[in-house]
């Protein structure tokens, strides 16, 4: 089978190849992925960021996936063949002696791990999974859709678990991202009332799709007004809670002047460097600064309900594109070392088919790709 694998521990070692379909352990299952979503920390490993120290010289990538169980080592198992199914991501396996596991987030477990950056993940044709991460796609729910519960249950592990909001709460969701448009849609869905922050950068592409998800957006860049007058102008006296998913440092260091007093701040977004945070600020207007890490089963199924009563518009958060825009230079199958650009997909999208790796290579509208969204990290925000 064709998988995308990191084949060494150095930036941008990684490329298609043709490996063996995965040999089945006690209580695994093997899954036919049918699409397979492109996360930002894949990025992060492809370009071996610090922080991505874990990640396994040699891994095949994937963690948000959709597909459909072809064979089973688990007798009298929860799952049959022919069923589909998600995978949770963030893996550790269930003990009663352990403390995360006991107040319910696993994802904190010092043992816990990645699939898709600690053991093989889904770009590939099949996968094998523990039984225990796996999860049963709703009736009606499309296979499309449904690789998106990963970041939709982090989105709700935020909202839900990691800041206050509530009915007719004032909310800022700064970065436009995939992960930041789940988290307006999570909170609107509890009533909130959201606007969406972004670049100038992020204008044509991403806070446009916000708008057509129903949200207010504001535009923040260096020529521009303050976001933090902004959102006085919309916000009266500040915003209720501040989420913040774009990843720019001075986004985060900021984000006091856009809050009320006695209001929320809960970082989503993973940093590339350390944050000159002038606590003080937060401090004088009684500020709870919070983070949020990853997800758990809880939030999984908390996304399929978000599915099931319509918040998720798919068409506005995709758009068809081949791989190699949301990875350039990566296909080694034609340019051999991975560093060259390439349009091999369309010279031979037979040798060069990297789209079997995830049915849709579909990249969210707000990315527009991968790599832009990791460029816009930035101070200038």
């Amino acid at each position: 089978m064709k998988a995308f694998r990191r084949f060494a521990k150095k930036e941008r070692a990684a490329r298609l190849e043709e490996v063996a379909i995965p040999n089945l352990q006690k209580n695994d299952v093997l899954v036919k992925v049918s699409h397979c979503g492109i996360c930002g920390s894949d990025l992060h490993a492809w370009l071996n960021h610090k922080g991505y120290e874990s990640v396994l010289p040699e891994v095949t990538f994937g963690h948000e996936l959709s597909g459909t169980i072809v064979q089973s080592t688990v007798q009298d198992g929860k799952y049959h063949v022919g069923q589909k199914v998600v995978m949770i991501a963030l893996q550790t396996q269930h003990d009663p002696s352990d403390p995360f596991c006991q107040n319910g987030l696993p994802q904190l477990s010092p043992r816990r791990r990645v699939q898709g950056l600690h053991l093989d993940g889904g770009m590939a044709e099949y996968i094998a999974v523990e039984e225990e991460f796996l999860l049963p796609i709703p009736e009606g729910l499309s296979m499309e859709l449904a690789a998106l519960t990963e970041p939709l249950s982090v989105a709700e592990h935020c909202i839900e678990n990691r800041t206050s909001i509530q009915k007719n709460d004032r909310v800022v969701v700064s970065g436009p991202g995939i992960i930041g448009m789940l988290c307006a849609i999570s909170a609107r869905s509890r009533g909130a009332e959201v606007v969406v922050v972004g670049t100038e950068m992020d204008e044509d592409i991403r806070l446009s799709a916000a708008r057509k998800l129903g949200f207010e957006t504001i535009v923040v860049g260096p020529q521009l007004t303050p976001l933090c007058k902004q959102v006085e102008e919309k916000f009266p006296g500040g915003a209720d809670a501040l989420v913040e998913a774009s990843g720019a440092p001075v986004a985060l260091s900021e984000a006091w002047r856009s809050v009320r007093p006695n209001g929320t701040v809960t970082a989503i977004a993973l940093y590339s460097r350390t944050i000159d945070l002038d606590l003080t600020q937060f401090l004088r207007k009684q500020i709870d600064l919070r983070t949020s890490y990853a997800s758990s089963k809880p939030d999984y199924l908390r996304a399929f309900e978000l599915f099931k009563n319509g918040q998720v518009n798919a068409e506005n958060l995709f758009s068809n594109n081949d791989i190699h825009g949301v990875f350039p230079y990566l296909c080694t199958t034609c340019t051999g070392d991975g560093t060259s650009p390439s349009n091999c997909f369309k010279e031979n999208p037979i040798k060069c088919n990297l789209q079997n790796i995830c049915q849709t290579s579909r990249r969210n509208k707000q990315g527009g790709t991968i790599l832009l969204e990791y460029k816009q990290s930035t101070d200038k925000f």
